[in-house]
């Protein structure tokens, strides 16, 4: 019998079964808690006296039918469309994805190993599998890919969410992903797969901008075919063949044919291993009128700036709000536009400040930089005529992520246009801290020494495109917060999700260029502009943000006189959306040290 104010029976067995379908606990303890509320029944009192070994004979059959595969547990680690299997300890596949099945067949219960001249042979499996299969799994699992997941089941550090890596299979030279599940102690395999090639010709035109011709030459090229064949195969000249190789080459950032068509292996692999369906976002400009890159439609507008069209969000104060402040002029970051969730906008609107924030050059519905006029000119530009269409006086700047360089340029160029400046989770220059180590998969990208290349730069930038815009994002997302819990409960937040997906759509809906423009600012380091600051700055970080580490943002912070650095605690990346009462009371704390200076 349960103690006095204890669960009910009834309310235990519940509890059993969803225990039970999560994989927490065993058949054998489910069965017995299903008998113990059977024998003692809702009420508290034995209800099947004279018939208890019949029921329990239903319970049985019942809990037979109820329960689930013995793979069960692993189903959140296969679903959607993309290529998986999962892998136990013993080496054994334990699970698959529903496209793997339709691929391969039924292969639950078969083994994989590496003999001694580490060739992948199958384990168990003759039994299980044809011949046919067992030599796609060959395939598949090179000894690459084996010796890989013997190297992430030997990682028995502290236990983490994840921990990934990426294999080159050695057929294509496409990219395997292992992600190990710690919880479950697996290895989650995810292949490249080969629906994705269809719909190469749609990622080439829109993210690296080839033409129709172009792409139908590289897709013979990938096949091996030298430019005489396939001059006879397209009935064009040799030099017509060779003028649109070599475009081909300038539009890839390659010098080689073995290079372009790695590019295309690359591009397929990124999009595939995102685990989501091909659903290309439209390549032409939003519809007058219409922001379809937008979480909220309703906050954004347009201007014209000597005849070029720059969105932009304007956020209005509340009537009702006890005083107004300055306004706020908003820079936003590489992946997110200007436009903020409804918890920083209402208290943004409560404490009396009016928001302001144009999207960048390129980005959202802004048209790229004049003709001769830079990037960052062109972004410095469209802020101050954004702050004069709404008759804004001198305010308060608020840097996000990217935008940090293009705020502080703005402070620079208009000291008089400006009263504070407030960075939150700026990126700055990775060079003024070599000997930093980096902790994100973000750092470890922007710290290698392939990023100095302009060559490797471009094509690093031309790839994420593509793997965002085809189905990467919600991958990226999840990616940028495996080291900050605070992340991880933000983007649980539909507002906060949905509107970092938007922030994705502004910046692929438009192509490459404005991206390739921000980045290029990482190229340089711009730290020498920090000392030349001088108005009230606060710097907000997060103490787990994977893009910038926090000891880089406190040297930073340092370099600006008289600069207050605050670091928050329990949270990454997302300090704008998750955490807006420290953003406030800095842009207060600015606005008031300005205020009394005057």
């Amino acid at each position: 019998m349960n103690a006095v104010g204890g669960p009910t029976p009834l309310t235990q067995a519940i509890e059993a079964i969803y225990s039970y379908f999560k994989g927490e606990q065993e058949f054998t303890d489910f069965m017995q808690d299903l008998e113990d509320f059977l024998v003692v029944g809702e009420t508290g009192h034995p209800d099947f006296s004279g018939e208890i070994e019949t029921h329990f004979q239903i319970a049985a059959e019942l809990a037979q039918v109820m329960a689930p595969a013995p793979e069960a547990k692993y189903r959140g680690l296969v679903e959607g469309p993309a290529l998986k299997l999962v892998v136990d300890r013993a080496f054994r596949i334990v699970a698959q994805s529903a496209e793997a099945r339709r691929i391969f067949g039924y292969l639950e219960g078969v083994g994989i190993k590496l003999d001694k001249s580490r060739q992948t042979i199958i384990a168990d499996g003759e039994d299980l599998c044809t011949a046919e299969q067992i030599d796609q799994v060959r395939q598949h699992f090179s000894g690459a890919v084996v010796a890989g997941i013997a190297l992430l089941f030997g990682q028995n550090e502290v236990p983490q969410p994840s921990r990934r890596s990426f294999i080159r299979t050695e057929g294509d030279g496409g990219f395997v992903s292992l992600t190990r599940d710690d919880a479950l102690d697996v290895i989650v395999i995810t292949l490249p797969g080969v629906s994705w090639s269809r719909n190469i010709s749609v990622i080439l035109a829109g993210s690296l901008g080839l033409s129709p011709s172009e792409i139908e030459v590289l897709e013979l090229m990938a096949y091996g075919k030298s430019n005489v064949d396939i001059s006879k195969e397209r009935s064009r000249s040799v030099d017509t063949v060779k003028s649109q190789t070599q475009a081909i080459f300038r539009k890839l950032g390659v010098t080689s044919r073995v290079e372009a068509v790695q590019v295309v292996n690359d591009l397929i692999s990124l999009a595939a291993l995102s685990g989501e369906p091909f659903t290309p976002v439209s390549l032409e400009g939003p519809a007058p009128g219409n922001f379809p890159f937008a979480q909220d439609g309703s906050a954004w507008r347009r201007m014209t700036v000597e005849g070029r069209t720059v969105s932009y969000v304007h956020y209005p104060i509340d009537r009702r709000a006890r005083q107004k402040r300055p306004p706020v002029l908003m820079f936003h970051g590489l992946l997110q536009s200007p436009e903020l969730s409804p918890a920083i906008r209402q208290s943004l609107r409560q404490s009396g400040f009016e928001l302001l924030g144009a999207s960048k050059p390129g980005y959202g519905a802004s048209d790229g930089p004049r003709r001769g006029t830079s990037f960052m000119h062109t972004c410095v530009d469209d802020a101050l005529h954004l702050c004069d269409r709404h008759d804004a006086g001198p305010c308060l700047v608020l840097g996000h992520l990217f935008g940090a360089k293009a705020a502080i340029e703005f402070c620079l160029a208009y000291p008089e246009r400006v009263r504070g400046l407030v960075l939150c989770s700026a990126y700055f220059p990775l060079q003024i801290a070599d000997h930093l180590m980096p902790t994100g998969g973000l750092q470890k990208l922007a710290m290698s020494s392939g990023i100095a290349s302009w060559a490797a730069h471009r094509f690093i930038a031309l790839t994420a495109v593509s793997y965002l815009r085809y189905g990467g994002s919600r991958r990226y997302l999840s990616t940028l917060t495996e080291h900050s819990n605070g992340d991880r409960q933000a983007i649980r937040d539909p507002e906060i999700y949905g509107l970092l997906r938007a922030g994705i759509r502004h910046v692929t809906i438009g192509g490459a260029s404005a991206f390739l423009a921000d980045t290029s600012s990482s190229n340089s380091d711009w730290s020498n502009l920090l000392p030349m600051l001088n108005l009230p700055v606060v710097v907000l970080h997060g103490d787990s943000d994977p893009a910038v580490n926090p000891q880089l943002a406190r040297i930073a912070a340092s370099r600006i006189p008289g600069c207050r650095y605050e670091e928050v605690e329990g949270i990454g990346q997302h300090v704008l959306h998750a955490r807006p009462d420290r953003v406030v009371a800095a842009l207060e704390e600015v606005g008031a040290v300005a205020e009394t200076a005057a």
